[in-house]
């Protein structure tokens, strides 16, 4: 299927494995300029080299950011000054008894889950 996509500049936040990747690599396979974000830079430069192998799009990115952090999120957006797709997949959570689940725990989730995309969608709306 042909979804036009070519020209076009994806984010996928959380796209280093799982939905995120798959997300991604259908979006590269229909031809769009796809950004791969993780936290380790290490694996985004991984992933990025096997999207490439396997959807034989060359024009994949990764930028690494950890979306705890909101300095790190601008950084991730000075780097894509146009992004005509967000997919906001990031998200975190940790198995533990509801009992065991600090404030700080919830804050850093929220901060994760919630603001991340808040931070994400004005900066890219706006533009």
């Amino acid at each position: 299927m042909d979804l036009q996509l070519k020209g076009k500049v994806a984010l996928v936040t959380g796209s280093t494995a799982g939905i995120g990747y798959a997300i991604a690599k259908s979006l590269a396979g229909e031809g769009a300029q796809v950004c791969i974000n993780g936290r380790d830079q290490h694996k985004v430069d991984a992933v990025v080299d096997k999207m490439i192998n396997e959807t034989g799009n060359k024009n994949i990115k990764g930028v690494a950011a950890d979306f705890s952090d909101k300095q790190q999120i601008q950084n991730l957006l000075t780097q894509l000054p146009e992004v005509d797709i967000l997919v906001n997949n990031v998200g975190i959570f940790e198995p533990k008894d509801f009992s065991a689940i600090t404030d700080e725990d919830w804050f850093k989730f929220y901060e994760v889950n919630v603001l991340s995309g808040v931070r994400l969608h004005g900066p890219i709306l706006i533009k």
